[in-house]
């Protein structure tokens, strides 16, 4: 037994309530079992019920055993004060409020035994899609709805992250998309030393030099460590300017050039080139943010976003290593990368920031517009019936694996719930 069950069987009335009584003797009669409650607090708020003749209004609070009211401290917690109602599936102590039994109902023998049964044996299918084989029974209007909800949390758990990072730096939408942008570029090898060069490197000390391509990359690869070897003429001109830039704007010590990765990297994907094509980016297009939120169309984000690298890069991957094949931008599968990673959870930041769902809506459509991902997790869905045409598609379905599928929450998804009901 886990609650997870519990809170379907209370949400969707799935056991005899014909005649039901109370622990107590008290008759019960329940009008409305309440909004699921998925933050902290009791679970359901706003139920309807009748004890005897008296009605009330309030929230019910789930367990499997009553006693877990006193092993989750729920007895010192005012949120708690306004239970109208415990719902357990045993009552193995009786729970008092403020002097008085607290109502109980107990579940454990109003409860059908074949859809526990159907339950367990869902739940502990051995596999990781627990429902990976019984989609065709499910319609598609139940798949697409569920797509649409999750789709949505991603991009409002990403959201959140940035509007965390924007509360830091006083609201600065540029630094912020600085930062989102830098993460981006590190992909998952590099992600974290991005990270670090973008805090040892203020947007808003790097921005008085973005009218300079050499004074651009002499601060980011000096910071990031880079400048260091001196084997390369174009290295020594960008040390001779960042030796003097960092004392100008008085920064912070640089990194070391061995916390990037370069193992397992194909040299298009060398860090050095990554932050060749960053700085590219930033003095290109300076006033990054304005253009994300301005532009609403994917031709001209592409136009923004794909801009030349300098001449020394495009022939090199890292200094001294010359290219064997010139390549003058990034490629496209990395302006969709950071299409999906970075423009569409910035602009849904910022539908949450400004109360504005025409935001939200733009994120949704670019990421309509482009191909869908490839890679471990959408594989796992080798099904008709989730077929991955878009990055709306691959990214709902990467967050539904990852915060339902693994996580076991069947109940909490509208196939895993449309199957059990079945």
């Amino acid at each position: 037994m886990d609650e997870q069950f519990l809170h379907y069987i209370w949400k969707y009335q799935k056991f005899d309530s014909s005649d039901l009584l109370l622990t107590d003797g008290q008759s019960l009669k329940v009008f409305n079992p309440g909004n699921h409650n998925h933050d902290s607090g009791p679970d359901f708020e706003e139920a309807r019920i009748k004890i005897d003749e008296l009605e009330w209004a309030g929230q019910i609070e789930i367990h499997i055993n009553s006693s877990d009211w006193y092993h989750h401290n729920h007895q010192n917690d005012p949120a708690y004060e306004n239970v109208v109602l415990h719902v357990v599936w045993n009552e193995d102590k009786t729970v008092e409020v403020g002097g008085s039994p607290l109502p109980t109902l107990e579940l454990k023998d109003l409860v059908s035994h074949q859809l526990l049964e159907r339950y367990q044996n869902h739940i502990q299918a051995p596999t990781e899609i627990l429902c990976q084989n019984q989609l065709s029974k499910i319609s598609s209007l139940t798949i697409r709805s569920m797509m649409d909800r999750v789709l949505v949390e991603r991009l409002e758990e990403k959201a959140s992250r940035i509007l965390d990072d924007l509360s830091k730096n006083k609201n600065d939408w540029e630094e912020s998309t600085y930062r989102a942008l830098a993460s981006n570029f590190g992909f998952s090898t590099n992600k974290e030393a991005f990270i670090r060069l973008t805090q040892i490197l203020p947007f808003a000390k790097l921005k008085k030099v973005l009218q300079s391509e050499k004074q651009t990359e002499s601060l980011i690869f000096g910071q990031a460590g880079f400048l260091e070897k001196g084997s390369d003429p174009y290295e020594t001109e960008l040390k001779k300017e960042f030796d003097f830039l960092r004392k100008k704007f008085q920064l912070q010590e640089p990194m070391i050039s061995v916390q990037w990765k370069f193992g397992k990297l194909r040299p298009a994907n060398f860090p050095t080139v990554r932050l060749s094509q960053f700085a590219s980016l930033l003095t290109h297009q300076p006033q990054l943010f304005s253009i994300l939120t301005q532009t609403k169309n994917i031709k001209e984000l592409k136009k923004a976003l794909i801009t030349p690298m300098s001449s020394y890069w495009q022939g090199h991957y890292d200094f001294g290593k010359p290219r064997t094949r010139i390549s003058k931008t990034i490629g496209n599968s990395s302006f969709e990368n950071i299409l999906i990673n970075t423009i569409a959870p910035l602009l849904a930041a910022y539908a949450r920031y400004t109360d504005d769902q025409l935001f939200m809506d733009r994120a949704i459509e670019l990421l309509e517009s482009v191909v869908g991902e490839s890679n471990r997790i959408t594989k796992k869905w080798n099904d008709p019936n989730m077929q991955i045409h878009t990055a709306f598609d691959s990214q709902a379905l990467i967050h539904l694996f990852k915060n339902y599928c693994q996580k076991r929450k069947c109940l909490q998804c509208n196939i895993g719930v449309d199957l059990l009901n079945k």
